[in-house]
């Protein structure tokens, strides 16, 4: 498949194009100048003659005097090279002629009695002349048509060299812009040859490599910025995937590492039933988390692909709210918490998914609580969106962490046991489950207490939901 022309290409020609066509339109307006001025010149000439011609036949006032008229004419044209003059009555019938051997000059129709200039070429020679009236003095002699053409062989001879080095000077010309063009464009499309060789030598072990904004042109900022953003984000997407890798190889190590230290612990020795059925039940809590993370990040996966479409219905946000509140209801009462639910709302949204993403807030409320307070789930209606918030008081999330708190694996303390707190991909999944929604997550926290907030519309189609200013 052919390759369509380089920028660069494509500029250099635009701007030889565009050369050409001024210098042709420069080359034209001079050659059409100086031809004007020869024929200027000639018609002088040809007009001194015709007056000289007309003042002649104003002398002539007698038929005997009118075929004098060769002699009179010869001596004024002597000193003319080139002219020739023909008179003749506005019958045809020829007075006088001093065109050379065998040359006739045309007679050229008059245009309401106005001269006109005609140019023509016979026998190899170039003539310009015309034809006007001049009155005679000869009773009953009706005006006289005089012809007056001049040999312009020389003017055109020059006219001709002029041309052919007018086009050499203009061919040059376009040639000469043509390469300029080349190495300017060349020269000026550097920047981006060098983005490109950057482009073309990326890999992960120079992300962290940037296009130096302040030595482009004015023009290419803008694109050098939103590159180096792209690389931004291609190192930070990047480090999370590396981050990614190393905690699922870690939480599947842990389980893994269970399984096979029980079961080489069990073959150990022979065992009594009881005791293998025991070290099966142990095997069992372990394939449940393993299959809990595997189908937690196959939701993830159809989340990242656009794969979750979410199954609407109205649905009453507050009775699905205490569905799960009195879900939480045993766990929490463990911690000595109190489970509250305020507001109402309806919303157009998948009642599993919503419940899933809640069941996920909750839970992290009510295992980070302060033993003995109380864990607040507010529904509330702001404009086109929907916010469902569950606070909790306890310690407060660090700044630097809570806009990592969504991202897979991610953990506040890495310390804690993994045991006790799932894979870490709760929050992750309720992020893609709002997402999905069309909405968006918030959290806040500080001393008082740790907010987390899902906005969402309360219809598909609308515009997606955010946290009012």
């Amino acid at each position: 498949m052919r390759r369509p022309a380089s920028l660069g290409s494509r500029l250099a020609w635009l701007y030889s194009l565009a050369a050409a066509g001024v210098f042709t339109v420069a080359a034209w307006l001079i050659e059409q100048s100086v031809e004007a001025h020869f024929v200027e010149e000639d018609m002088r000439v040809m007009q001194g003659q015709f007056d000289i011609a007309r003042a002649a036949l104003a002398q002539l006032d007698t038929p005997a005097a009118l075929r004098s008229l060769p002699a009179r004419t010869r001596d004024a044209l002597s000193t003319h090279t080139g002219l020739a003059l023909r008179v003749a009555r506005s019958n045809g019938d020829l007075l006088y002629s001093s065109a050379p051997a065998g040359e006739a000059l045309p007679e050229f129709p008059l245009v309401s009695g106005t001269p006109q200039v005609h140019k023509w070429s016979r026998h190899g020679l170039d003539w310009r002349g015309f034809t006007a009236e001049a009155p005679a003095s000869v009773a009953g002699e009706a005006p006289l048509l005089v012809t007056v053409a001049l040999d312009i062989a020389h003017h055109e001879h020059f006219l001709r060299g002029f041309r052919h080095s007018l086009a050499l000077v203009v061919g040059s010309a376009i040639l000469i812009v043509a390469a300029l063009s080349w190495a300017i464009t060349r020269r000026a499309l550097r920047p981006i040859r060098n983005m490109a060789h950057l482009a073309g030598e990326m890999s992960a072990s120079r992300l962290g490599e940037r296009l130096r904004v302040e030595r482009l042109p004015r023009e290419l900022h803008e694109l050098a910025e939103a590159f180096n953003a792209m690389l931004g984000r291609l190192q930070d997407a990047f480090a999370r995937l590396s981050e990614f890798s190393s905690d699922l190889a870690h939480e599947l190590r842990t389980p893994i590492s269970n399984l096979t230290m029980q079961t080489e612990v069990s073959l150990s020795r022979s065992r009594s039933a009881d005791e293998y059925r025991e070290v099966l039940f142990s095997s069992l809590e372990e394939y449940r988390r393993l299959s809990r993370m595997v189908a937690d990040m196959l939701f993830l996966a159809q989340a990242d692909n656009g794969l979750m479409v979410p199954r609407n219905e109205t649905v009453e946000l507050g009775a699905l709210a205490d569905g799960l509140i009195e879900y939480f209801e045993p766990l929490a009462s463990e911690r000595a918490l109190t489970l509250k639910r305020s507001g109402e709302a309806c919303a157009t949204v998948d009642p599993l998914m919503i419940r899933r993403a809640l069941a996920n807030l909750l839970s992290n409320a009510v295992r980070h609580a302060t033993p003995g307070s109380q864990v607040d789930l507010r529904i509330t209606h702001s404009g086109n969106a929907i916010a469902l918030q569950v606070s909790n008081q306890g310690e407060p999330i660090p700044a630097q962490h809570q806009h990592r708190l969504f991202d897979r694996f991610y953990r506040v303390d890495p310390s804690r046991t993994r045991t006790s707190e799932g894979a870490g991909l709760g929050l992750a999944i309720t992020r893609s489950i709002v997402e999905a929604h069309g909405g968006s997550v918030a959290l806040e926290s500080n001393r008082d207490a740790t907010n987390f907030t899902l906005w969402l519309p309360v219809s598909p189609g609308k515009e997606a939901a955010t946290p009012p200013d």
